[in-house]
């Protein structure tokens, strides 16, 4: 008979055992089976158990061949990782953790894919993991990018107007009256037609602009 290190109970030697990550001495009561390793398939040996002593133990374990890449793979009527026939119970954690992981890799790329401006892609990315608000938010954070940037190029158009002593006309695309425009017009008076009311698309004053002082 022997002691178990850990919990003192009086056990045959060949019930004692070692935890498969941290190394720890235990005996069949403190040493939890979660799967079992066929040294050589060739053989018809019997599975040899393997033990770990806490939950902790077995995280870090599953968790740095996830990291690696490692995924699970049917084993028969078990699930294997990295050729270890895991329990019914601690696949299921391990496919959990998989799941998480997977979750976070495409996060990550949703979060490069804003900082390279490509908002749609990153919102669909959103929509994938079920993240509505993060997807609407990207998609109004693309929206403001681009009307900011109308405006710049706005103001920037009628400096250029301005400097080269240019005035051009366009016509309102509802009612067709004619919408002066020169170096002195503040950008802010062509958002509506002075004469019926309707909104301008700035868009389509920029390109229209654009054309005017030659940029095209």
């Amino acid at each position: 008979m022997a002691v178990c290190p850990t919990c003192r109970f009086q056990v045959g030697f060949s019930k004692l055992g070692t935890c498969m990550v941290c190394r720890r001495s235990g005996c069949e009561r403190c040493l939890r089976v979660f799967g079992w390793a066929q040294l050589d398939p060739r053989q018809v040996a019997r599975p040899i158990p393997q033990r770990i002593c806490s939950m902790d133990c077995f995280n870090r374990w599953s968790s740095a061949l996830i990291q690696q890449g490692f995924a699970l793979e049917a084993s028969g009527q078990y699930w294997s990782l990295r050729g270890l026939q895991l329990d019914p119970i601690f696949a299921a954690i391990v496919n959990g953790a998989v799941e998480t992981h997977r979750g976070n890799l495409q996060l990550a790329h949703a979060k490069n894919l804003v900082d390279a401006e490509r908002f749609e892609e990153a919102a669909k990315v959103y929509e994938g993991l079920h993240m509505w608000k993060e997807a609407g938010n990207t998609r109004r954070h693309s929206r403001r990018a681009v009307t900011t940037q109308v405006h710049v190029d706005m103001n920037h158009l009628i400096e250029q107007m301005r400097q080269g002593g240019l005035a051009t006309t366009y016509s309102c695309p509802a009612c067709k009256s004619p919408i002066p425009i020169s170096g002195t017009t503040s950008p802010n008076t062509l958002q509506v037609c002075g004469y019926c009311g309707s909104s301008i698309q700035t868009t389509d004053l920029v390109d229209f602009l654009t054309n005017a002082v030659g940029y095209r």
